[in-house]
């Protein structure tokens, strides 16, 4: 299947074309505020590369969150509207998982990624590699750091990526020490996004846009405002 993906949960956005398994183009951009320009002309410049048309894509698939609430709206929107116009099947697909699947890797015992969610937290979870394939150990959602890092098997060798990672690094090494060992791979998804949308559409998992939901994990800042003066 010849698939379009696109990311725009953090600032490192990105948009690939994959199709049976491999990615045929790439293009990575950093957006210091809002996706909104960059994501067009990032999803022009890959179908150029790629040598193709808008009209000869079989699919679809975006990064459905957890990260920037700002950004997952800008990338559900446009994924949404180009599902309505082409009728191509969507996939939602979590940033979690996808980068998880960056450390899919031999002799990678668990795979943490974390997600700067801001106000002390990380959007997280573990995984662990079953051949090709991965079975979460922790659950995805929001934790504070600490409290992640105590949910984690006690006697693995684990594998970090992401911006909370990142962020966090000096405390993941405090507690785990030698245990903990860091990605030096690219925090731009789309590839793998497009990867994991493809054996989603291709097992029939198809979805409307309007099932596609984001993956928040928490209240955005607006919605906790409302319920505040509720």
């Amino acid at each position: 299947m010849l698939l379009l993906a696109v990311d725009t949960t953090t600032r490192f956005g990105s948009v690939a074309v994959v199709r049976g398994g491999e990615v045929l183009a790439e293009v990575n951009y950093v957006s210091p505020s809002s996706h909104s320009r960059q994501v067009f002309r990032a999803m022009d410049e890959v179908i150029r590369v790629a040598g193709l048309k808008f009209n000869d894509l079989e699919g679809l698939a975006v990064a459905a969150g957890p990260g920037s609430f700002t950004g997952i709206r800008i990338g559900l929107s446009l994924m949404k509207a180009l599902a309505l116009a082409s009728n191509l099947p969507l996939a939602g697909v979590s940033a979690l998982d996808a980068l998880a699947l960056k450390l899919l890797l031999p002799g990678v015992e668990v795979m943490a990624p974390m997600i700067d969610a801001r106000k002390g937290e990380v959007f997280a979870a573990a995984y662990r590699p079953e051949g090709r394939a991965m079975k979460e150990v922790v659950p995805a959602g929001a934790y504070r750091p600490s409290d992640f890092l105590a949910r984690l098997p006690s006697d693995r060798a684990m594998a970090f990526i992401g911006t909370g990672a990142e962020l966090y690094r000096s405390l993941v090494e405090d507690r785990l020490g030698a245990r903990a060992v860091f990605s030096n791979r690219s925090f731009h998804l789309a590839a793998e996004v497009g990867l994991i949308g493809e054996k989603i559409l291709a097992g029939g998992q198809r979805l409307s846009p309007a099932d596609l939901q984001p993956i928040y994990y928490r209240p955005s800042q607006a919605e906790e405002k409302k319920t505040g003066r509720e």
